[in-house]
Formats: C-alpha cells, structure tokens, sequence
C-alpha cells in the first residue's frame, strides 16, 4: 500500500516571512511617501518668504555657533573657554553648544563648509522635518495604526503652529530635540516588547540630551515615566527594570549636560528662582481649543509683537482632530490600555503647557506644544484606526460642524478683523471632515482601500489649508535682521584687525540694512568674522560684567559706554577699556547724535572710517584678553604660558600681608590656582583676582579652569556609557549562545 504524501506545510519562518513581507514593503512606501509629503509641505512657506527657515535665534545664534564648531574640529579642538569672548565664552556652561553630541559636530562642519547660510539652514530644517514626520509614522505604527493613518500622523504633525512659526524658522534646537523624540519612543517601545537590547534607545536619548534644551530632557523624561507606569501597572516587572536602567543613563547624562551650567547659573543673567506668571507666551483653554483652525491667532501676549493676541497660528495643531466624532467611544476604551503611554504623555505635555511662564531660569511653556500635537494627533489617528464607526450616523457629522464652528467663532472673538481667513479655514476644514464621513459611511468596512481614501482627502485639505495659512502669516512672528547669506561677507568685516575688539552701539539701529552688514555684524554671526569681538550672543551671560558694559543679549550696547571705557575704575584705578585688554573699539555712526567717532583719546588712533562705522586702535596693543591686567600695590608676576584655560606666572614680588592680581578674564566659577588663591569677590565685579601670599614669591603660580564639576561630569558620562555598552554586549552574548546549536547526546 502507497502511502500518500502529507501535505507539506511552510516552517514557521517561511510563514513569517510570507505573512511579514507585504506588510513591510507597505510600511516602507508608507514611510517613504511620509518623507516626501513632508518636504513638498515644507517648501510650502518659502513661496512667499525665502529666509523662512533663517529668522531670529537662527540667524542670530545657531548658524555662528555650529560655524564655530566646525571650524574649532577642522583645527583640531573642542570650544570649551574663550575669554576674548568674555561673557559668551563660556561654552559648556551655556549648554546648547553640543559639545557631547556627535550631531551637532556633523552639523557644524556642513555650516563651516557651506557658503549660504540660508541655503544650509532650509536644507537642514526641511531634513529635521522630514526626520520627525518619518518618526511619528513609526510611532504610529507602534500602536499599530493603518499604515495610511500613521501616514497622516507623520505628515501632519509637522504642519502644527509652533514648529512652523516658532522652532523651524527660529529655535532649531527645540526642533532638532523634538524630531528625535519619536524615535526615542518607539526603541523605548521594543524595549518593553521585542529587544531587550538597550543601545537604541539610550542612542536617540542621548542625541537628544546633549543638545542642551531642556524641553527635549522633559519629553524624554515623560516618555519614561510613561512607559514605566505602563509595565509597573501590567506588572512587567523586568521590563519596567530595564527602563529605569536607560533612565538611569540618560540622568547621567544630563548631569554631564546641564551640571555646567547650574554651577555656573549664580554669576548669570539666569539667576532667576521665582515661579510666576508675567504673562509672557502663556496659553489658555481656549486656544486650544480652537487648534483646529489653521489661520487662527490665539490669545498669546510676547515682546515679539503687541497687544495680547498672536501674530500667528502659534496653537494650531490639525484642522481634522474632530474625525474624533467617527470613533467608536466603547470599543476605543475597551483597547485603551494599549495606548496608556501616549495618554499618559499627551495628559503631561498638556499640563506642562499651561504651566506659569516663569518657573526659576525656565521659561515660556508654550514651548512644549509640539509635543501636545504630537501625542494628540497620533492617539486620534490611532482611535480612529482601531475603533471607527462603520457607518457614522449624520449627528456624528453634526457634531464635528459644530467643533469647528465654535473653534471659528473663538478665533474670530479674539480677533474680529480677521474673519476672512478664519471663515475660509473652517469652511474648508468642515468640508475635509464631510468626506472622511462620506468615506467612512459608504464602505461600511474599514480596509486599506477606505484608510488610503482617507489619507488622500487628509493630504489634499492639508495642502489648501497650508497654502492659506502661509498666504495669511507668511513669516515668523520672531525677528528678521537679514544677516548676510553669503557668508563670504561675514567673513570679511574687520578683517585685518588685530587684537580684541568692543563694538559701541546697536547693530539693529541700522534696520537690517544690507550695507551695515558689509561693516559690522551680531550676535554670532561675529563668529564668521576673523575679529576676536566681544559682543557675541548672550545665551546666559556674566551679569555685572554685562551691567558694566551695558550689554544687550544681541550683543548691542549703550552709546554712553564709550564714556564709561575711558573712565577709571574704583577698584583698580584703570581704564575699563584696559582692565578688559581691548586694542580696537568699533563705534556705529547711527549710535551717536555728534561725532564722538571724529576725537579718539590719547594712545588712540582712527583705523578706518568705513562709512556707518568707525574702528579705533591703540597705539600701542596689548594683546589678547587672559593676561594679567592689574597688581596691586608691591605685587608683581611675570607670565611665563598662557592659553585659553590656564596660565602660568612667576610671582617676582608681593608685600608681607599678600598681595592681589587680576586678570583680564571673567570669574567664572571652575578656576582653580595652584600657589595662590581666588578672591573672596571677582576684582571690580566680574575680574577673576589672586590672592598671592608673600610665600609664593619666586614660586610659579598656575591658575586652571575646568568646568565646574568636571570630575563628576566625567565620571558620569563614563558610567552611563560604559554600562549601556556592557549591557548590550551582554544581550548580544546571551543571544548568540541562544542560537548556538547543542551537540547530540
């Protein structure tokens, strides 16, 4: 008797892969069309305003320093100190310099090599946004969205008000933290699922800590405790073990990061321990309510504008948020526990938004709406994904007319005139609603093919309602100074200059005019040039030294501090000009009513006289600023080194009680010296001072700056370094020892 065949039957890793396959080529077009909305939807404002992605802190900030930190890498250094800078020297206390991040040094070597800063940045910022809609797609996917729903959350996400109006034209680093996070999320995720290997997450957190903004230290912090509470409340409890370890790590970080600063904050502008309301860029219920309307302008007060309602869309966060009306309620909470953790961030995120504005040196909350839109719309796409109404009734509808309604009827009591563009953006947001419903109510079924109708409505509305918004605000509220793109002409302002250099004035008097910029520069922009000037952006400052000098946070001063350099000083009986070892002074013609530029003092001498500006030099220089500028009486060194952190003197003489030295340095807290101690008190506020006792004489005294807590710093990056890296070799042994085959008995 023939015995037939059995029937043959796929291995369990043949079926997976015909049953995974189309899935992941699905998930790849998805993710790739994600990436492409994203950039079109991005090139949207540059229709109407080309330096979109190149406004305020952009200009001012960001572009000088990754410039500086391309061109320190390329020489072979990391910036950690600049005296000649004085008050914005101090690179790793002021935090956002990136000094930990292997990103930022990426991006500052591309800004070093670049020739147009505004072609750099809107490359950069279209890249970060297309990074943050492909995240949020992985993240909606996470919680097992329809791929043409995670779709929609990618894309849109990254239309909501804030990052268009506030993070991508100006705080980049708030949108480069924020970019991040989605990834952060979902390694996270698999954490607690799949991979008990660590290193992902622990690498998209530490990318996102060693930019140095606290909002991205927040959100990873919420998205820890949210996942946390999660495997603690499934009682998961090794899973919950190895958040915590990655949390750990990440802590240990952060003290790398910020402990800099915190030890230096009591010399700062940022000395600040109050918690209160002033009023500035805070955010109420009703505005968010009425996110839903892209033209919208909510009740926000800012020196950036006047009056108390915004300038722009700042809360917008997506006009089809009431597709919330089509899901089944029921059924959604009867699934709510897998997505406990996006609620429970969404909830945080809310509530941090609608903090007090002034809470000790952290301000403007607001800041935190990006991550509220990105919790929000992913949980409505993920609802509607998972429990949809088969056939919505028409009070459903109804009830979504209404939402938007009253959102139109809010925007408009804030800001009558402007009912035009509010009327338009509702009539079109009501229509994109009335055929999702008429989708939704014709299939009856929620397939592929009904999602990826959905999708393509939600794409089409997107693009009208966007061109519409950037048609009403075609540019950032924040500043606009119109800082050079060639950064050939940066470049070559004061160019032959030596010596130290104090601009006298406000750039910004001359109203972003192009040829003032063929002069003189701001804020970090200094950083192109091959002057060493002082007057650079003020991130957190040395507070009696910019009383002292009057120094604006964009590196602007008083006219009357040209008075004041040429007076002598109580403390020393020098002039301020030469207890800060400045050989060049810049004064702006627009500064001044006379010509005080035409009458240099003794030992003095007009350099050029370009047209808007005039640069005074001494006669004789004296060289950089880090020496010794003062003794007092029967004291005197010699210095024998000196570098940007140190420098090492020979003690010639000091009277028998002790005497005192001051160096043309700011007392940052971290000086150590050796044969010698600080003064109680920085000389005349802000001088770091020696006291030298007479036993030193004829002994070397080196004077030392590291930051302050360096040893901890240190020791803390190396632990959580180190110890990710053990545990993931430890993961990857135990793996290959599982799938290493025993031997036959």
């Amino acid at each position: 008797m023939t015995v037939p065949p059995l029937p043959t039957t796929p291995t369990k890793d043949a079926a997976t892969m015909n049953r995974t396959g189309p899935h992941r080529l699905a998930d790849l077009k998805w993710l790739a069309l994600t990436a492409l909305t994203v950039g079109l939807l991005a090139l949207v404002p540059l229709i109407w305003s080309r330096r979109f992605y190149f406004q305020d802190d952009s200009e001012n900030g960001a572009f000088g320093v990754w410039y500086h930190i391309g061109q320190s890498l390329l020489s072979g250094k990391i910036p950690v100190l600049n005296p000649s800078v004085w008050s914005s020297g101090n690179y790793l206390a002021e935090g956002q310099w990136g000094t930990w991040n292997p990103l930022i040094m990426l991006i500052g070597i591309g800004a070093y090599l670049c020739a147009n800063a505004v072609v750099f940045m809107t490359v950069l910022k279209v890249l970060l946004l297309v990074i943050a809609g492909c995240g949020v797609y992985l993240l909606a996917r996470s919680y097992r969205a329809a791929p043409p729903l995670a779709y929609v959350a990618g894309f849109a996400v990254t239309l909501n008000g804030f990052t268009i109006y506030f993070d991508a034209p100006s705080w980049v680093t708030g949108l480069l933290v924020w970019a991040l996070i989605p990834y952060f999320w979902v390694a996270l995720r698999r954490l607690t699922q799949r991979s008990a290997n660590p290193l992902p997450a622990f690498l998209a957190g530490y990318l996102i800590v060693t930019v140095g903004y606290v909002q991205g230290v927040f959100a990873i912090g919420f998205v820890l405790l949210a996942v946390g509470i999660d495997c603690l409340i499934r009682r998961h409890w090794a899973k919950a073990l190895r958040i915590v370890g990655v949390g750990v790590a990440l802590v240990l970080v952060a003290v790398t990061v910020f402990l800099p600063g915190a030890l230096t904050g009591s010399v700062t502008n940022r000395a600040v321990n109050i918690v209160g309301n002033d009023g500035m860029m805070s955010v109420d219920l009703g505005g968010i309510f009425s996110s839903t309307i892209a033209t919208g302008y909510p009740q926000v007060s800012s020196w950036w504008w006047s009056g108390p309602t915004a300038t722009s869309p700042v809360v917008y966060i997506a006009w089809f948020l009431p597709v919330l009306f089509f899901v089944d309620w029921r059924k959604a909470l009867q699934n709510r526990s897998q997505v406990r953790d996006l609620t429970i961030v969404m909830s945080l995120s809310l509530l941090y938004v609608l903090l007090p504005t002034v809470i000790g040196p952290l301000r403007y909350p607001v800041r935190f709406m990006p991550y509220f839109a990105l919790t929000l719309i992913v949980l409505t796409m993920v609802a509607l994904s998972r429990a949809a109404v088969p056939r919505p009734g028409r009070n459903r509808i109804i009830g979504a007319t209404i939402v938007i309604a009253a959102a139109v009827y809010l925007s408009w009591a804030q800001l009558p005139p402007h009912y035009l563009a509010l009327i338009f953006s509702g009539l079109v947001a009501i229509a994109g609603l009335g055929a999702i419903w008429w989708l939704l109510r014709r299939s009856g079924r929620q397939e592929s093919s009904v999602w990826a109708s959905v999708a393509a409505v939600t794409v089409a509305v997107s693009l009208v309602l966007t061109a519409a918004q950037h048609y009403d605000t075609n540019s950032s509220p924040l500043s606009m100074n119109n800082v050079p793109a060639d950064t050939s002409i940066p470049k070559g302002v004061l160019e032959g200059v030596d010596g130290d250099v104090l601009v006298v004035g406000d750039p910004l008097a001359y109203g972003s005019d192009p040829a003032a910029w063929e002069e003189t520069l701001m804020a970090n922009t200094w950083y192109l040039s091959p002057a060493q000037v002082q007057n650079r952006y003020q991130l957190i400052g040395f507070a009696a030294y910019n009383s002292t000098l009057c120094l604006q946070y964009l590196g602007g001063t008083c006219p009357e501090l040209l008075t004041t350099l040429f007076e002598p000083r109580d403390a020393t009986g020098m002039l301020l000009v030469d207890q800060l070892s400045i050989d060049n002074i810049q004064i702006l013609k627009v500064a001044f009513d006379d010509e005080e530029w035409l009458s240099p003092p003794d030992g003095w001498s007009i350099l050029r006289d370009t047209g808007l500006t005039v640069v005074w030099s001494r006669d004789e220089p004296v060289g950089a600023a880090g020496d010794v500028v003062w003794s007092s009486d029967g004291t005197s060194v010699e210095t024998l080194s000196q570098t940007d952190t140190s420098v090492t003197m020979k003690v010639l003489s000091a009277p028998a009680d002790g005497g005192t030295v001051a160096l043309s340095r700011l007392a940052w807290p971290g000086y150590s010296a050796e044969n010698a101690t600080l003064t109680t008190e920085p000389v005349d506020g802000f001088l770091l001072g020696l006291d030298i006792p007479q036993s030193s004489v004829g002994e070397v005294v080196t004077v030392t700056f590291q930051p302050p807590g360096w040893a901890i710093e240190v020791a803390a990056w190396l632990t959580a370094v180190g110890g990710i890296l053990i545990w993931t070799l430890l993961v990857v042994i135990g793996r290959l020892r599982r799938r290493t085959p025993r031997p036959a008995a």
